[in-house]
């Protein structure tokens, strides 16, 4: 997957005026969005924020439970280049991080269980300046992340495949395979070939 690497460019003053006015609304859209909004107990509100004003696209049937935290740049650029995109009756559980400044795609009828961490962005440890580089994270139709699994920057985790809780997943993962551990490995196959919709109602208060 490709990879960008993020230099801060030069500035003049008006533009540095410019970008300081915008940095300021991206932080007030940031607060709202990941301490106000992502706590109110209806699916209904919290997806017309994501869906209006960080351009989240979530397909029919998807939810993001409560108290998800949603790390942006700017919702402008996440609409342009769609960064957060979820498929058809997929869930994302409660309390899980979603980093994506360098891009999430996942597919339909994912469960993302509750505190699972997705980055996208990480520093340059041999960087003197300490860069961070981004890279896209996608997650096939049927996967399955258990419980405070992360998933790091660049990995693709295949068809059906299957992230035991508290796993840390650095390399990808191939369609139906099973993996666990810190760093993830295969421990398994899953021999379901999945077909179901993961079509259960939104919890009233949730």
């Amino acid at each position: 997957m490709a990879a960008s690497v993020e230099v801060p460019p030069r500035l003049d003053a008006a533009s540095a005026e410019s970008g300081a006015t915008k940095l300021f609304l991206v932080r007030v859209i940031n607060y709202l969005t990941n301490h106000v909004v992502s706590h109110l107990p209806s699916f209904r509100l919290r997806h017309a924020w994501y869906r209006r004003v960080l351009g989240v696209r979530l397909g029919p049937g998807s939810g993001i439970h409560l108290n998800a935290y949603i790390w942006f740049t700017g919702p402008g650029r996440m609409r342009r280049e769609g960064l957060l995109t979820i498929g058809h009756h997929s869930r994302i559980n409660r309390g899980c991080c979603l980093d994506a400044r360098g891009g999430i795609s996942i597919g339909d009828n994912v469960s993302v269980s509750p505190e699972v961490v997705i980055l996208t962005m990480e520093h340059l440890k041999e960087d003197p300046g300490f860069a961070t580089v981004t890279r896209p994270v996608r997650i096939d139709d049927y996967a399955w992340i258990g419980m405070r699994a992360m998933v790091m920057p660049g990995v693709t985790i295949g068809r059906g495949a299957v992230v035991a809780a508290g796993a840390v997943v650095t390399r990808d993962v191939g369609a139906g395979a099973v993996v666990g551990g810190v760093p993830a490995r295969p421990i398994g196959d899953r021999r379901l070939h999945p077909e179901y919709v993961l079509a259960d109602p939104f919890p009233l208060l949730e």
